[in-house]
């Protein structure tokens, strides 16, 4: 048995995918400039990624209902791995 077999590996690839698709999604949010307007430069790292990781999370669940079944055809296995994260 493989310890990184290819569904391991496209569920951290799809968890990647969406955690860059939080954090650009975060800075495209930022209308009002809240982060920028933070206190220091670590105060805007931590603001912009726990706004990334809600929208990441918002973005798996959509992906996974809607590419899930996709991949599913073409990797014939189950891919409620993607659920996992």
């Amino acid at each position: 048995m493989a310890i990184f077999d290819l569904t391991t590996g496209m569920s951290y690839a799809f968890f990647i995918l969406c955690l860059v698709l939080g954090w650009v999604a975060a800075g495209a949010l930022d209308f009002n400039g809240i982060l920028r307007r933070s206190t220091s430069r670590g105060g805007q790292f931590l603001l912009r990624l726990g706004v990334a990781l809600v929208l990441a999370e918002g973005f798996r669940l959509f992906l996974s209902f809607a590419l899930g079944p996709i991949l599913d055809m073409f990797v014939n296995q189950s891919i409620n791995g993607f659920k996992a994260f």
